[in-house]
Order: C-alpha cells, then structure tokens, then sequence
C-alpha cells in the first residue's frame, strides 16, 4: 500500500507531464498494475487497507457451531448476548488453537450481515423559557431508620434552564404525586406551561393512537389548577423526555451511591434539596456556558403563580368502639366521643386530617406502618375521668412522654390512694387551660411541696389575676393645692379630749 506522497507524485507525473504509466512505474520503481489502481480515481484519498477475502483456516471446523450460537443468541435479549471473549473461550475449550482476532472478526462480519443495527436518529429539542418541564419517577435504596428500603423519587426538570428538583417518599400513589408537585413548584418559584409525563398509571388511564390519552380525572384536577397542559410521551419512547432520563442516571451515581443513611423522610429531602443547589450551581448550561442556577433565575420571570394545590385526598370513614380510624391498614385515634360515628379523612403525603362537617377533631403525621397504631393520648381524656385506672395500662398511655414536672407530679400522686383519679384531674386541668401556664403552675405546687391538683388550681387562678396598678403621688393629678394649716390639728386634739372627758365622767356615774 503506497503512502500519500508516492501517490500524490503518481498524480503528478501522470497528469500534469503527461507520462506513460509504464514510464512512470518505471521512474517510481513500481508495478504497472499498482499505478493504474491509483489512476482509476480522480481524486486522491487517503490509503485504507482493505481486505478482499477473509480465511480462517484454523477457525474453519469450527465456523458452523459458532455460526449456530450466533444464530440462537440473535433470538435473545442484548443483555443475554455472549461477548467475542467469550465465544473464544468456548471454542477454544473445545480445541481452537487460532488466535483470538480471528474469533473477533467472523463474529463482527457475522452481526453485520444477520443484525444489521439501524442507526438511531435524534432530533435536538429546543424549549422557550417557561414552557415545558419533564417528570420521571425512579426507585432508589437508601437506609431509613436504620433499615435499608426502597423509596421513590419523583424527579422534576425545567426543560429550557435545565434547573431540577428531587424528593423522595415510600410510594408513587396520587397523593404522593400531588405533594411532590406543590413542593417542585414552590422550589422552582412558579409553573411552567406544558408537563411532560410517561404514561403511569396516577397520570394517564387509557392510551388511544397517536397522542390521544384519557388522562385520571384526579390527575387533570391538578393540571387544571396549576393550569398546565398535561403532554404524554409515546410507550417506550423515553428520548420524548431525555433531559429527565438522563437526570436520573445522574443523580443515581452523585447522591445515591454509596447508600444514604438518615432517620426519616423529611432529613433525607432536606439533603438533596441541598444537593439539587449545590449540582445546580456547580454545572454550566450546555448552550449558554453559564451555571444552571443564573439561567433559572432568569427563568423565573417567565414562570406563572404558583398557588399551591390542596393535596389530599377525601375518603368518608368510620370510627372504631376503641375510638380507631383505620387508613391504609394504619390505625389512627380520634377523640373519644367520636367511636361509632363517621369523620372525613383528608389523606395527604405528610398528614392525615380527620374533620367533622365543621371542624378538624384530629390530626397525625403520615405513617406508612403496615398493621400500626397511632394514638393521641388527649383523645381518651374523657375515657379516664370513667376508669382512671386506665392510666396505668391502657394502650393508648404506655410510652406517654409527659413534661418532666408533670411526671414528678405523677410519680407522687401514683403512690397515694386514688392517685390514679387524682392524676386525672391534674392532666384535665391541663387540657383546661394554657400548656405554659399549667406547667409552671405544677413546678410552683412542688417547690411548695403541695403536689395536689387543689394547689396547682389555686397557683393558675392565682397566675391569671391581673397584676395590681401601682400608683405613685406625683402622677395623680390634684384639683385643689395642699395648704399648711396646723390648726387643724389643734382642734382634733382638743375635740378627742371633751370626748375623753365624757367618757371618764359615764364610767364614775356607773
């Protein structure tokens, strides 16, 4: 194969002198043949060896059983497929003495022609500031509480600023949904116009032809207060939504390797908050060469309102006789006058609200424990003023963590007669009036060494008095000026003498 000078120097000889190619080959010391392969083309390119005939003399007894593997594999997923290395081991455990680029190349000749890979075409995408965002749920492994689960992480991004935004919780049901976009909305500071979703189950009910979807009528409430324009992508179409697809193999390598470990839900999203910032700050736009957070800013302005969406779902229950709610196989309590009758519960991702038709009568944080319980032990107050005794073992007040000077009350009063009933009136003097005041009220009876619900009643009321006004002579005003008259007191003296005298003269009478 001649180099590109030899060549070039052919060229010349031929085109510009006008030689033979006899004349030249024998100038240049070449074959005939060799000079008028390089004149057959007009142009000059580069030489690239290529070889005609491919011969595997010693791969030969074995290219049928290889051809038949190749073939089997081909029926299989791409993860399943055999690596070239691979395939050269077999064979050569089963007697193989060529070489390994031999196996390489049948194998790769032998793909091109049986499994012709079509070359993807991608069209860039390009969005207008406040136009569209992309949302993608992933499953990660982190440490809980000391356990190690699964958690989910709805993944937001702003397709023009490339700003992005992750949370995590125990599930991708409805109501997880709807927190995670009140809270995507208020870190971005407003709503774009468009959403880009995948057809998930929480989202989408039906996939027609085309783009025609039957969206969750829950799902299209959200929509229609955020007023965004729900756009679902094509079934196993992920590049619809690449800048998320490829945020979440990002994030899976910078924040949830190695594992994360922290107590509860509400750390861990506070961390990649965190994160989302820190990356944020740290990486330029890939078209403006800038950080990602001076793009979002300016982002901003074309973002509409955000009002948040009241996330919760509505279910109608009933009230257990042991005054119990149940909710997603959890238990939860409620004041005890309510056992046998119905409640509202609006079920959201942190808490769950139990109302009347006016008013909230309980409120619990969210617990996704599987045959748990979830007591308020000011719910059964009323339930102690009847069996006091209740206070001791009833299930609703193990583990009570009461403040520090009303367990010193406790640990006196449980030690006398009727302690139990005694205790009781003290907690409901505590329901009764201010929490603060209670307390310090209770610490007063027991530096009195009086730790009796009498005395703490009597320190409250005393608390609650207003304080007396305290006047001093020269703020009081006077309408008529003191004068200096000391006859005045002349004439007391003298009226308290005849008095004095009288009263001698009606005990001598006597």
């Amino acid at each position: 194969m001649l180099c590109m000078e030899t060549i070039a120097k052919v060229h010349r000889l031929f085109h510009r002198q006008k030689l033979s190619q006899r004349e030249i080959a024998k100038q240049l010391k070449l074959s005939r043949n060799t000079v008028a392969k390089y004149l057959q083309h007009a142009t000059v390119e580069p030489p690239v060896y290529r070889r005609e005939q491919t011969h595997y003399p010693k791969l030969g007894p074995f290219l049928d059983a290889l051809a038949q593997q190749l073939l089997q594999e081909a029926k299989l997923p791409k993860q399943q497929h055999l690596s070239a290395r691979r395939h050269f081991e077999r064979i050569k455990d089963a007697g193989y003495t060529g070489q390994y680029s031999a196996v390489a190349a049948f194998i790769r000749k032998f793909r091109q022609q049986h499994q012709p890979k079509p070359v993807p075409v991608f069209m860039a995408q390009a969005f207008a500031p406040g136009d569209a965002y992309q949302f993608d749920w992933s499953i990660e492994t982190v440490c809980l509480a000391g356990q190690t689960v699964k958690v989910n992480i709805a993944h937001f991004r702003l397709c023009h600023s490339r700003a992005f935004f992750i949370c995590a919780y125990p599930n991708q049901k409805a109501d997880m949904l709807m927190d995670a976009h009140n809270r995507a909305f208020a870190f971005f500071g407003g709503v774009p116009t468009r959403g880009i979703y995948d057809n998930m189950k929480t989202a989408v009910t039906r996939i027609g032809k085309g783009k025609e979807r039957e969206f969750n009528a829950q799902f299209l409430q959200m929509m229609t207060h955020f007023l965004i324009e729900p756009v679902a992508c094509t079934p196993a179409s992920g590049w619809e939504k690449g800048q998320v697809e490829r945020q979440i193999r990002y994030l899976r390598e910078r924040l949830f390797k190695p594992t994360l470990a922290f107590d509860s839900f509400t750390s861990l999203n506070d961390y990649l908050q965190q994160q989302c910032l820190r990356l944020m700050q740290q990486h330029k736009h890939p078209e403006y060469r800038q950080p990602v957070t001076d793009i979002w800013e300016r982002e901003k302005h074309s973002l509409a309102a955000f009002r948040p969406y009241p996330a919760e779902r509505l279910e109608i229950l009933k009230v257990s006789n042991q005054s119990l709610v149940t909710v997603e196989r959890h238990r939860y309590s409620v004041p005890v006058e309510w056992a046998g009758n119905t409640v509202r519960a609006y079920i959201g991702a942190q808490t769950v609200r139990f109302c009347s038709d006016t008013d909230c009568i309980a409120e619990h944080p969210r617990s996704f424990v599987k045959d748990g319980i979830s007591y308020n032990p000011w719910h059964f107050l009323p339930y102690l003023q009847k069996k006091p005794g209740a206070l001791r073992d009833g299930r609703a007040f193990i583990g009570w963590v009461l403040p520090p000077v009303i367990e010193r009350l406790k640990a006196c009063l449980l030690k006398q007669p009727k302690g139990d009933r005694v205790m009781v009136k003290l907690l409901n003097l505590m329901a009764e009036y201010d929490a603060d005041l209670a307390l310090t009220a209770a610490e007063l009876a027991l530096d009195e060494g009086m730790p009796t619900p009498e005395a703490v009643l009597n320190i409250i009321n005393r608390l609650k008095e207003p304080p007396s006004p305290r006047f001093h002579i020269r703020d009081i005003p006077l309408t008529v000026p003191p004068s200096v008259d000391c006859s005045r007191y002349d004439r007391l003296l003298s009226l308290s003498g005849k008095q004095t005298d009288t009263v001698k003269e009606k005990h001598h009478a006597a």
